[in-house]
């Protein structure tokens, strides 16, 4: 069982994204995260509003997450959660974890991100509240090897880097893809592929 209510002490990953949507790259990182860090469990946090995006072509929250739920449906110790639906807006991940924390006293939480992030990652809001609050866990984007910047160095005990073929799939093209009535069942859970059909995202019709 891997879920927010969960009673006792959890090593706990945190994906944080606006996941427009999910695909099998998301849940691929999710799966190695939990494998080489061992973490009990995997928690796609849906974000209604990230600080550093637009939200134009941003799917409705709660599509967003009813697609997570398909695809977390049939995996082990990955789920979808809404915590951040009740926050202040715009949703901050210091924010976020203090808030965790208060309900999860128990709980250690590591958070997941693309090496992409770390570039900018000091300018995070509260950055050294937040990496005495968290490990930092991140996945490559492409077969580089990752290094830390400078502005990081200082903290790279709270860092930790995934290795391995982690299917570098940008949301961005599968909406284009979408858009424009192209193939995209390679790219996504066939369940999220029928939600998105069956109501209409992504295209001319998008409701």
């Amino acid at each position: 069982m891997c879920a927010p209510f969960f009673e006792r002490t959890m090593n706990i990953g945190l994906y944080f994204g606006s996941f427009n949507p999910i695909h099998i790259g998301h849940t691929r990182i999710a799966q190695v995260a939990l494998q080489q860090q061992r973490l009990d469990c995997v928690w796609f946090m849906i974000s209604p509003q990230n600080p550093f995006k637009e939200t134009d072509g941003l799917a409705p929250e709660h599509h967003r997450l009813a697609m997570a739920k398909l695809a977390c449906a049939e995996l082990e110790n990955i789920i979808a959660v809404d915590f951040e639906f009740s926050l202040p807006r715009p949703s901050y991940t210091i924010a976020t974890l203090i808030e965790l924390n208060k309900r999860y006293p128990d709980y250690s939480f590591s958070i997941i991100i693309g090496d992409d992030n770390l570039q900018s990652f000091h300018l995070w809001k509260n950055v050294e509240h937040l990496l005495e609050l968290v490990r930092v866990i991140v996945y490559p984007r492409n077969a580089e090897k990752i290094s830390l910047p400078e502005t990081l160095r200082s903290f790279a005990d709270q860092f930790t880097f995934l290795t391995g073929d982690l299917l570098p799939i940008s949301a961005t093209e599968i909406r284009a893809l979408l858009k424009n009535r192209q193939p995209t069942i390679h790219l996504l859970h066939r369940d999220v592929l029928q939600y998105i059909q069956e109501n209409k995202l992504y295209s001319d019709s998008e409701t």
